[in-house]
Formats: structure tokens, sequence, C-alpha cells
């Protein structure tokens, strides 16, 4: 083996400046291009141009309005939940839809003027108001021509609340998310949607927010609602992960996300800090309208299985993927869960 003699001082300072004018040029070629042409991405034959990531956007829905709590449909609570949602919307600039059992409009057998008034606070206040049908029917359990009657009669009271604002209801929400058990089934029902001038709202972030809002409305005091507060913004945001890698990994690039919430107690206090992590991921706020402008909601659709699931999985399992691809999505924690078995006390 030789044995290898030392560089000279000034040879060794050149070729150091040589090698990092190298490095710098090289690094320009490569940089460059990727400010101003980002690859393709084939989704169902259809190429799409990934957004950066400094670009996320998110459309915010709430189902259930005027409100949903445990045990209490009271005009006092509808009217608190509403103020809670409607003032932190207004705080952080979130363009939200909302999504209305008009069931809930009821007292005594009759429409109530007071509980229609919280819809038209969601319509003063610059919002946008969506058929969830009148009383929250499952299509998995109801017959087809039951279920299209049920919508039917929930578009009312929401139609003639958004006509006074010059405006009309745009969008439909299936409660559970269960979208129809045969094609035929939702092929029917999707036509009498359009018809009625109704659009399908999907859902591409889905969690069990419901379970921590059962678990909130049930603590037994405030240091337990503060703990399950803390626990369902950290919940939150490990959902939202997992659901920006499931776009990458199902659609090949981030996409426009629809975000599903309740109106319950839990959001009209703790929303404020979800729209904040929001925020902080880079996301800004933006109508459900214009979430459903991207290309990736065109994507094909077959799926007719007994979960309701969010689009991003129907749109995967319309592809053909299977398996691993879904695993990861995070849990409610045991605690949270004994406590919505809790009686209320």
């Amino acid at each position: 083996m030789s044995e290898s003699r030392p560089m000279p001082a000034y040879l060794r300072t050149a070729l150091f400046g040589l090698l990092a004018f190298t490095m710098l040029v090289v690094g320009i070629s490569i940089v460059r291009p990727a400010a101003s042409v980002t690859p393709a991405v084939e989704m169902e034959g259809a190429a799409v141009t990934p957004p950066r990531q400094a670009e996320r956007q998110v459309a915010i829905t709430f189902d259930d309005l005027p409100a949903v709590a445990q045990g209490d449909r009271s005009l006092t609570t509808y009217e608190r939940i509403t103020d809670g949602l409607l003032r932190a919307l207004a705080e952080h600039r979130v363009p939200a839809i909302g999504f209305v059992n008009e069931e809930k409009l009821l007292t005594a057998g009759e429409v109530d003027s007071a509980r229609v008034a919280t819809l038209r606070r969601w319509v003063g206040a610059g919002l946008e108001l969506g058929n969830h049908a009148y009383s929250h029917s499952d299509f998995h359990t109801t017959p087809v021509d039951a279920y299209i009657a049920d919508v039917a009669r929930g578009d009312s009271v929401t139609r003639a609340v958004m006509q006074a604002a010059g405006k009309r209801p745009r969008f439909f929400r299936h409660p559970f998310l269960h979208t129809g058990r045969t094609m035929e089934d939702r092929q029917r029902f999707e036509a009498f949607l359009a018809e009625r001038g109704y659009r399908v709202a999907p859902v591409t972030i889905d969690n069990h927010d419901y379970l921590f809002a059962a678990a909130y409305d049930r603590a037994p005091d405030a240091a337990t609602r503060t703990r399950i507060a803390d626990e369902y913004v950290r919940y939150m945001e490990a959902v939202t992960a997992y659901y920006e890698q499931q776009a990458l990994a199902i659609v090949g690039r981030e996409i426009p996300h629809v975000l599903l919430l309740h109106a319950n107690n839990l959001n009209a206090e703790q929303f404020g800090r979800l729209a904040r992590m929001y925020r902080g991921r880079g996301y800004t706020f933006i109508p459900l309208e214009q979430a459903l402008a991207d290309s990736a909601y065109a994507s094909p659709d077959s799926y007719t299985g007994p979960a309701g699931i969010t689009w991003l999985h129907r749109w995967a399992l319309t592809a053909g993927k299977r398996g691993a691809i879904f695993a990861g999505e995070p849990e409610v924690p045991e605690w949270v869960q004994a406590l919505t078995r809790r009686t209320r006390g």
C-alpha cells in the first residue's frame, strides 16, 4: 500500500474553491426549475399539478345544525352553541357552511321561529347552509323512496332562509356519510339531488369529534373538560396530518381538503384553537365550492360499502387500492371513550 503525501496548502485552497463554485452552480441548476416547474402527477389518467405546501387550503363544514348536544335540545343550548361558533368563525375569518336537520327546528310539532332564527344568524353572518336530511336519516337503513322524501322535507325552511338573503342551498351532506348500498340507489338519489340543484358535499378529513363532544358534555368537572379539550386539539392535528399523507399516497399530491365537524358545545368553545392549529400548518380557509373545483373531486367513486368513509378512501378503493395504504389513522383515547358512556350527573 503506497503512502500518501500531504497536499500543498496553495493547491488545497484552489481545489476547495473550485469545489465550492461547482456546488453552487449545480445547486442553482437544481433549485431554479423547482421554483418554476412543478412535476405533474397522474390520477386516473388525468395530469394534475401539485400545489406547494405553503398553499394548503381547507373548507370547514359543520353538520347537525342548529346544534347537537347530549340529551339537550333546548333553545338556550342551540343559541349558546350558535353564538360560540359564529363568534369563532368571524374572529378567524372562516367561510364555513352548516348542514341542517330541519326536524330540530320544531317545538311541540311546529316550526319554532326562535329556532329558525339561529339559521338566519348563520346566513346573516355571510355563511352558507346546506341540507343534511330532515331527520338525519340513514341511507343504508332507509328505502330510497323514503330517503328521498326525508331529504325533500328537510329543504323547505332552509331554502326559505337562504332565499330571503338572495341565495339558495347548493350542497347536501349524507348523514353518517352513508351514500347508498347499490349504484342503482346512489344514481337515483343523485339524480333527485341534481333536480333540486344540490351537489353532494364530500369529506376528506373525517374524525371522531362527536366522541370528544359527548365526553365533553358528560365531563364531571371543569378540569376534565379542559383535559378533553386539550386532547381533542392534539387528536385533530394528528388526524389532519394523517389525511395530508393519505392525499399524497392516494392522489399523489396535496389537495384542498374538506373538514367535517359538528355544531356542538366542544367546537363552539374550542374551534378557535383548531383554526390556529390549521393556520400553523400553513392552511388558508376557503369556501366549499372553491375546494370542490379541484380536479381531485372529479375522481371516480363507485363505493357502495357499509362504512361512512372519506372520499379519499372511496377514490382509493375505486382505483383498486387496498391494505397498508390506509393504516395509521389516529384513535380516540380509551379514557375519552369511557367518558362518552358516563351518565350525566
